[in-house]
């Protein structure tokens, strides 16, 4: 215990500068009585299925009658395709998950989303009002309509709250409402333009005005010496092919185009990447990138504020060298969480320690970090695109910009701790990685995910940017020693 004691005695004095923000206060308990909305997880606690509950967080007692803790973000408005839909459900499987007591349900992966032939039936295809395909492989469409259904009613209840807070101006970021709200979620009204108050990327865009427009032309002048320009356009049309506003890929006589020049979208995100390789040389350009350039450009509405909102997001954001080369901060992080997993999560850690003793100690610093931390990179390397469903990620990031980086902490150690009953039945560690990798694509009830993952239950609820800049620093002196 020696090594783990120093770390408890561990201060950092330096620890303040390296991120701008702390939560405020611990959460305080939800009462059980309360339905949550049903989504793909289903609780089995009586003879019958019923719709899911959980303890969850409340902030503080509501400034406003009408302000419920029960809040949710409300989803987009969805548009469906002119096909049919489903009259006969399909039968589907379950596998079974712990949570805080209870046991849940979630959709088997193998669970087919075509009509069985005597249906009559087509697969119903829908975009979300961002374009994002609907259903996946991993949720059916009548879950998500389910979800709608109860959601919508809030969608409007959520947009009149935020317009009250706002309308005369942006509240403090350490107001106790806005933290409150913003775990409730943003709603997409009211996102993009929040986002880009919060993360002070307004405040830097205004101040370099003519910056962006001049990092475009010297990216455009320069062409293919730009060292990154060549791997910025393969990434492209990778970057969310699903999504109808950066679709590219057409089918003519059998054969596949990839027309990334005549899709605006797409030839905004490329002016972005380059001009980011040139605004940041010391890191360029790195896969993930094109992921966060692109989702901002889904909320910002113009493609200057995309490119701040990436610069900030990076550098005042993120720890440093995330993304460079040695990636230093991306490497310390994955040590962090799980340092954070052995505190918080010890069945986890001694199902995925690959070493007796506290990784920390090892000599052998890759040898020492279990091999799920290829699956937890990758969240933290995307903040969760692609990786949770897209209204879920929305919830994470709206409170990313409020209350800092320690989210991306609390959101993998929930997800981590949702599995940590299955992981106890698995002896492969491939198993494991299977399971973090693909259960999170489920999770399309972000409310639900949200109260999870600021639950008073959880150990590192208050976990906070101090806690987090504490254990980097103290990982890094061992790393050097």
């Amino acid at each position: 215990m020696k090594e783990q004691n120093s770390f408890i005695q561990y201060n950092s004095t330096s620890a303040n500068h390296l991120f701008k923000r702390k939560c405020h206060q611990k959460p305080v308990q939800k009462p059980a009585e309360e339905v949550q909305p049903y989504n793909v997880v289903i609780n089995r606690s009586s003879s019958n299925l019923t719709m899911s509950t959980l303890e969850s967080y409340s902030l503080s007692d509501d400034e406003d009658e009408e302000d419920d803790e029960n809040d949710f973000t409300p989803t987009p408005s969805t548009s469906s395709c002119t096909l049919k839909c489903a009259n006969k459900e399909e039968p589907w499987r379950l596998n079974p998950l712990h949570f805080n007591g209870d046991e849940y349900f979630f959709q088997d992966r193998d669970e087919k989303h075509q009509m069985d032939d005597t249906s009559n039936c087509s697969i119903c295809i829908e975009r979300d009002s961002y374009g994002f395909k609907r259903p996946t492989q991993w949720v059916k469409l009548k879950h998500l309509h389910q979800f709608d259904t109860y959601y919508q009613p809030i969608l409007d209840k959520q947009q009149l709250k935020w317009k009250r807070m706002i309308q005369n101006g942006w509240p403090s970021v350490d107001s106790i409402k806005l933290k409150r709200y913003a775990r409730h979620g943003i709603p997409s009204e009211f996102r993009g333009e929040a986002w880009l108050h919060y993360s002070g990327a307004k405040s830097k865009m205004e101040a370099n005005p003519e910056l962006y427009p001049a990092l475009v032309q010297t990216a455009m002048q320069m062409g293919e010496n730009n060292e990154h320009a060549e791997i910025i356009q393969r990434d492209l049309h990778r970057t969310f092919p699903d999504n109808s506003k950066f679709a590219c890929i057409t089918y003519h006589n059998s054969t596949t185009m990839v027309e990334t020049e005549s899709n605006s979208k797409l030839q905004s995100l490329r002016r972005i990447l380059l001009a980011f390789s040139l605004h940041s040389p010391q890191i360029g350009y790195c896969q993930s990138l094109n992921y966060l350039a692109g989702f901002f450009l889904l909320f910002c509405k113009t493609e200057q504020e995309a490119f701040w909102m990436l610069v900030t997001t990076v550098h005042d954001y993120l720890p440093e060298n995330m993304y460079d080369v040695t990636m230093e901060g991306a490497n310390i992080d994955q040590s962090v969480l799980m340092m954070l997993v052995y505190e918080h999560l010890p069945e986890v850690w001694s199902k995925i320690s690959v070493s007796s003793g506290y990784f920390w100690e090892d000599n052998n610093k890759k040898r020492g970090l279990p091999p799920i931390t290829l699956v937890t990179n990758h969240w933290f390397l995307t903040m969760f695109i692609n990786i949770l469903p897209i209204e879920t990620v929305l919830r994470i990031w709206d409170c990313f910009f409020i209350e800092g980086y320690s989210i991306m902490f609390q959101t993998a150690l929930t997800i981590i701790k949702m599995n940590s009953e299955k992981i106890a039945t698995l002896e492969d560690s491939i198993e494991i990685f299977q399971v973090l990798q693909n259960m999170p694509r489920r999770l399309i009830d972000c409310h639900q995910f949200m109260n999870n993952v600021f639950s008073a239950e959880n150990s590192y609820s208050n976990l906070d940017a101090i806690q987090i800049a504490q254990r980097r620093e103290f990982l890094k002196d061992q790393h050097c020693k």
